[in-house]
């Protein structure tokens, strides 16, 4: 009987053999780039080898904020002074992202009150998620992001005070992260002030604790700003270029007025790069941060119509099936669509649960809201809804319906919510 309990015990649970699928995948996508030049378009090695180097969150040499800092911070113990490659260093932290994003999705799912069945779907849409999967190859904040914000998630879900301190520093680090993430901050605020248990002053209280844990953990990068450049910059001096990156007479002329499915590359977008650099560089980072901001604003209101075009457009590449066909090919995008179709309509039947929109379930949905709002505006692509997984796997979880045990009990009792009955699945 001793034996027989030992050798149960030394099992793996369903939920380790998830987190094992989970690094696989990234290996598979990994391993290929370990060695090899990194594929970091932000320039996060260099900012991170200047931090390992003693000279300060700076690039080229001058004091930055163009990019958040916490993803340097953390690459910089890792990366030494020198080297532009993809360092096996790297390479387990990406994989240590991916497994412990896993688990954090999964003890939000069993906070939530989801049926063991549901806490491993929820994992393995994380563990599988093709747009997380495929970030985890580049030097870039996906991954990272994704692991804050289930975090979040998860400690939101203990629904009492210590949890909702503990989400705001999660979220306030995802901000320092992907200042994207900001706004879902602002909104899950919102959601814990006037949504779910407690009175109103017990409500307004619990919002007020999150969004002060945010700020407090935004605090000291502002005023690094504020000493550097002379005034604060909470987030990055990055999303005045961002937004005019896609709200410009260039973009739109080859984009939205080009071939369907056009993706802005090639001469026209560099010359657009070199004629902003010309029109910014004698400015400091926060005035050029608001000058781009300004022209893109100016676009606006001068074309509106283009611009709502152009939004539509970015909210179909951010939540398309199937990343863009003049990048990808066929046999990928239709691996996309096939896993990305049960997941759209598992989270719709999610989000008729009225449970969801309310804390601490809601800050899930802060997440999509927020970024999608954010990505309806500013520069969009698919890699950019990675973060999001996480929320979507959960959400995905507690609305999927079991076909058998569903139609039985609607027989019997009436419809429920798989976030308000946790026994089901």
């Amino acid at each position: 009987m001793v034996v027989t309990r030992v050798t149960r015990s030394r099992r793996p649970g369903p939920l380790a053999v998830v987190v094992v699928v989970a690094i696989l995948a990234r290996l598979i996508v990994i391993a290929p780039r370990v060695g090899r030049p990194a594929d970091d378009p932000d320039n996060y090695l260099p900012i991170a080898r200047s931090l390992a180097a003693g000279r300060g969150f700076s690039l080229s040499d001058r004091p930055t904020a163009y990019r958040p800092p916490l993803y340097p911070l953390i690459l910089a113990p890792i990366v030494g002074e020198t080297g532009t490659d993809f360092t096996l260093p790297i390479a387990t932290l990406h994989l240590a992202l991916g497994a412990g994003t896993v688990v954090l999705t999964a003890v939000a799912a069993r906070r939530w009150g989801l049926s063991p069945r549901r806490v491993l779907v929820a994992a393995s849409i994380v563990a599988l998620d093709p747009v997380l999967v495929v970030q985890s190859r580049s030097v870039m904040t996906e991954s990272l992001a994704a692991f804050l914000l289930a975090g979040g998630i998860a400690a939101s879900a203990r629904a009492n005070l210590r949890g909702t301190a503990s989400a705001g520093l999660w979220f306030g680090l995802a901000a320092l992260c992907r200042p994207s993430t900001l706004p879902a901050a602002c909104l899950a605020a919102l959601f814990a002030a006037v949504t779910g248990e407690g009175s109103w002053r017990a409500r307004i209280l619990r919002g007020v604790l999150f969004a002060g844990v945010v700020a407090a953990v935004l605090a000291p990068w502002a005023l690094r700003n504020a000493r550097v450049f002379g005034e604060p910059v909470w987030t990055t001096t990055h999303g005045g270029y961002t937004l005019a990156l896609a709200n410009n007479s260039e973009y739109y002329r080859d984009v939205l007025h080009g071939a369907p499915g056009a993706v802005w590359t090639g001469p026209n977008q560099r010359a657009w790069f070199l004629k902003v650099s010309r029109e910014t560089d004698s400015m400091t980072e926060p005035q050029a941060d608001r000058y781009l901001r300004a022209s893109a604003l100016e676009m606006l209101r001068a074309r509106p119509s283009d611009f709502a075009r152009a939004s539509l457009a970015r909210l179909a590449r951010f939540w398309g099936l199937a990343p863009s066909g003049s990048v990808y090919p066929l046999p990928l995008r239709i691996a996309s669509a096939l896993w990305t179709t049960p997941l759209w309509i598992s989270v719709f039947l999610g989000l008729a649960c009225p449970d969801v929109w309310k804390w601490p379930r809601g800050v899930a949905v802060a997440v999509i809201i927020s970024l999608t709002c954010v990505h309806a505006v500013f520069w969009t692509d698919l890699r950019m809804r990675a973060p999001v997984v996480p929320s979507l796997a959960l959400i995905s979880a507690s609305g999927w319906i079991w076909p058998r045990k569903k139609i039985r009990e609607k027989s019997e009792k009436g419809p429920s919510c798989a976030v308000q009955n946790g026994e089901i699945g």
